[in-house]
């Protein structure tokens, strides 16, 4: 397990994030369950030219590593919601890592709509399962984000680094609203 190559996490001028893992879907089905209809592939520059930040709506950017397609949102992420979460989550399994604004981290598995764990590192315990140790067995020195990040990483078999979600990835703007009494 690579715990250096997630350090940007916990050094990184984004107050807030969430990094979504989707098994076995390909980039565009996860992006339609997110309400985007179509990808272009772009550096985060073009991306942040073409949407700017002042537009609203989530940023979603996507790759893949082996059967796993990886979602990154840093502007109101919407992959975490409950709806979202149904969506991305049905007939398959989903990886999540959210760091609101106030710096709050979440670990979400959650098998076919079902949450198979839910957490807060050093927190919290909704749902316990084999991450949470995993996790809490990272020497100290690691800021909850960068070691929640490290064992997702591991379990999906991903290293996602800076440059990774700087570069060039499928790229989309989603505008999703959950129906009243879904958040």
């Amino acid at each position: 397990m690579d715990v250096e190559q997630w350090t940007w996490a916990g050094q990184e001028r984004l107050a807030g994030f969430c990094l979504t893992f989707v098994q076995n879907r390909e980039p565009a089905a996860v992006a339609a369950a997110l309400g985007a209809d179509s990808l272009t592939l772009m550096t985060l520059a073009e991306a942040d030219q073409a949407y700017p930040i002042s537009r609203p709506g989530a940023l979603l950017r996507l790759g893949a590593f082996g059967n796993w397609v990886f979602c990154f949102e840093d502007r109101a992420p919407i992959a975490n919601r409950p709806l979202a979460i149904t969506r991305l989550s049905q007939g398959t399994r989903m990886l999540q890592v959210t760091k609101s604004g106030d710096g709050m981290v979440i670990v979400r598995d959650v098998v076919d709509g079902r949450k198979a764990e839910m957490f807060e590192p050093g927190g919290a315990v909704y749902v316990d399962g084999p991450l949470r140790p995993r996790i809490a067995a990272l020497p100290p020195a690691n800021s909850r984000i960068v070691a929640a990040l490290a064992v997702v990483g591991d379990e999906v078999g991903a290293n996602l680094d800076r440059a990774t979600l700087d570069g060039l990835l499928a790229t989309a703007l989603s505008t999703l609203k959950e129906p009243a009494g879904q958040r």
